[in-house]
């Protein structure tokens, strides 16, 4: 990745820090972890249990359960039916350009995606806010107050959402490019 002026940089943004195929460093880090954990959650295993002990015990007690996931998709996909079978509601709040994975419950949620479909591809559950940016964004560093501009916007949607009769199940942030 190159800058304005030419500078050379690692690009370490986009999905995995590039460090070469097979480079030998990573395949022997990779085999002692293999030989330490076993994340298929299908098969007990002494050691995801005890990870998992050792995880919540660092976490308040709200925050006591493990789930095991193997991508980021299924994670989010999985904070989405939670969220929605714990408070009952459907709609979300995500913001502009958010992309949360690759799977279809996802890309009804990520700006990123479905507006590549056009702006009828957005479904009436999903409400877009604006990604707090003071460089490039709505509300720039001379607002005299962008935080609070933003949350407004946020708020707005809550009660237009209400005025409909819905309520929100999820505020969702995640952008994983």
């Amino acid at each position: 990745m190159y800058n304005e002026k030419g500078e050379r940089y690692l690009d370490c943004i986009n999905n995995v820090a590039h460090v070469g195929h097979s480079h030998p460093y990573v395949v022997n880090a990779a085999v002692k972890q293999m030989e330490l954990l076993n994340t298929n959650s299908r098969f007990l295993h002494d050691n995801l249990v005890q990870y998992a002990q050792r995880l919540t015990a660092t976490l308040p007690e709200q925050l006591s359960i493990c789930y095991f996931v193997n991508s980021g998709s299924e994670a989010n996909d999985l904070a989405l039916r939670l969220a929605r079978q714990h408070t009952g509601n459907e709609d979300i709040i995500t913001l502009n350009h958010a992309y949360h994975g690759h799977v279809s419950s996802l890309i009804d949620i990520s700006p990123y995606k479905f507006l590549q479909l056009g702006k009828s591809a957005k479904k009436d559950f999903v409400h877009v806010a604006s990604s707090p940016d003071t460089y490039r964004g709505q509300f720039r560093e001379d607002h005299p107050d962008p935080a609070t501009a933003y949350a407004s916007e946020v708020k707005d949607i809550l009660q237009e959402t209400r005025k409909k009769g819905r309520k929100v199940c999820f505020y969702s942030y995640s952008i994983f490019l």
